[in-house]
């Protein structure tokens, strides 16, 4: 989606002779303070990565289609070899110390969560954000964001989300193949990712890692053409109710951070710890349906979600009008 909003933003950049470049370099830098703020309360936030890596696109503005399609063919291609050059480049050197066990080292500083002590639980999410950011590399993340946002490009230069119709026979396509691969592969990944340990890197991890770079992509895309064509089928009615929650994604995302501090923290109402996963699930799917419905009645008075509107203002640096005009009966 990213990826797409990148060539949507640049086809209407286009059109209207706007300097694109500035433009989108500007809309990068708000986003990546508002990661880098929302990133201060909980380490797992993904908008200032998203931000950073955002970048690299702007090289791409000017290439075609199939270029870009070829080089996010090359970069999850990359992906899938990662494993094999950290494993290269780890051992040798960055030797892991005797008996260190860096998964437990981590849920024991999440531990601190539960306390009630604001600035240790400031400085554990400090401590947490810096290994994320390490994750991320070593894990080849970052590799596989860069990859989803190339593969979204192309499909935004081709403006294939445009006619859903026409393409409903290569939507079909897409699903099956990426469905079968993706749940096959992460159905495999289960039991291969609670018996191998995250570091140090050994060859049972660079199958993993290999086998991730297949298998979740393949499912994003089987997500992706789904949806697409539920769209065009009756249950598309019932995904419209979708749309305002989806107007409002960055406002849902950092709030859904803010009612989890709330909730779990021991700052909050301490719930951490207390309740099993199955609770936690089910805790999830009420809070989005609950952003559903206050999305759509956000959406019936004002033009943006909250964040979205300070996005949008310190993009375009002009005064933008929230409220919708709603018309009076006489």
């Amino acid at each position: 989606m990213f990826g797409i909003g990148f060539a949507v933003q640049l086809d209407s950049a286009e059109r209207r002779g706007a300097h694109f470049t500035r433009h989108f370099s500007r809309r990068l830098t708000i986003l990546f303070i508002i990661g880098m703020a929302h990133a201060l309360i909980w380490y797992g936030d993904i908008l200032k990565d998203y931000a950073l890596i955002g970048f690299v696109l702007l090289a791409t503005a000017r290439w075609t289609a199939t270029g870009i399609g070829r080089a996010a063919a090359a970069v999850l291609f990359a992906r899938a070899l990662w494993p094999l050059l950290v494993i290269a480049l780890v051992i040798p050197l960055a030797a892991p110390e005797q008996g260190s066990d860096p998964a437990g080292d981590f849920f024991e500083r999440a531990r601190i969560f539960a306390g009630t002590d604001p600035w240790a639980i400031f400085n554990t999410n400090l401590e947490l954000l810096r290994i994320k950011a390490l994750q991320m590399i070593y894990d080849g993340k970052a590799v596989s964001v860069l990859g989803m946002f190339l593969v979204g490009a192309r499909i935004g230069k081709r403006r294939l989300y445009r006619n859903l119709v026409d393409n409903k026979l290569v939507l079909r396509r897409i699903f099956v193949m990426s469905a079968v691969v993706g749940v096959i592969g992460n159905a495999a990944l289960v039991p291969i990712d609670w018996a191998t340990p995250e570091y140090p890197p050994t060859t049972m991890w660079v199958v993993e890692q290999a086998l991730f770079a297949i298998a979740v992509p393949a499912m994003r895309f089987a997500y992706a053409s789904g949806f697409a064509l539920l769209w065009q089928s009756r249950v598309g009615v019932a995904l419209r109710l979708l749309a305002p929650v989806g107007r409002m994604a960055l406002t849902t995302y950092v709030s859904q951070t803010l009612i989890g501090v709330s909730v779990f923290y021991g700052i909050g109402l301490a719930q951490g710890g207390t309740i099993g996963l199955v609770e936690c699930m089910f805790f999830a799917v009420m809070v989005f349906a609950l952003q559903c419905v206050v999305s759509g009645l956000w959406l019936r008075f004002f033009r943006f979600g909250p964040l979205e509107r300070i996005w949008r203002r310190t993009t375009y640096g002009t005064p933008l009008p929230m409220l919708r005009r709603i018309p009076v009966a006489a």
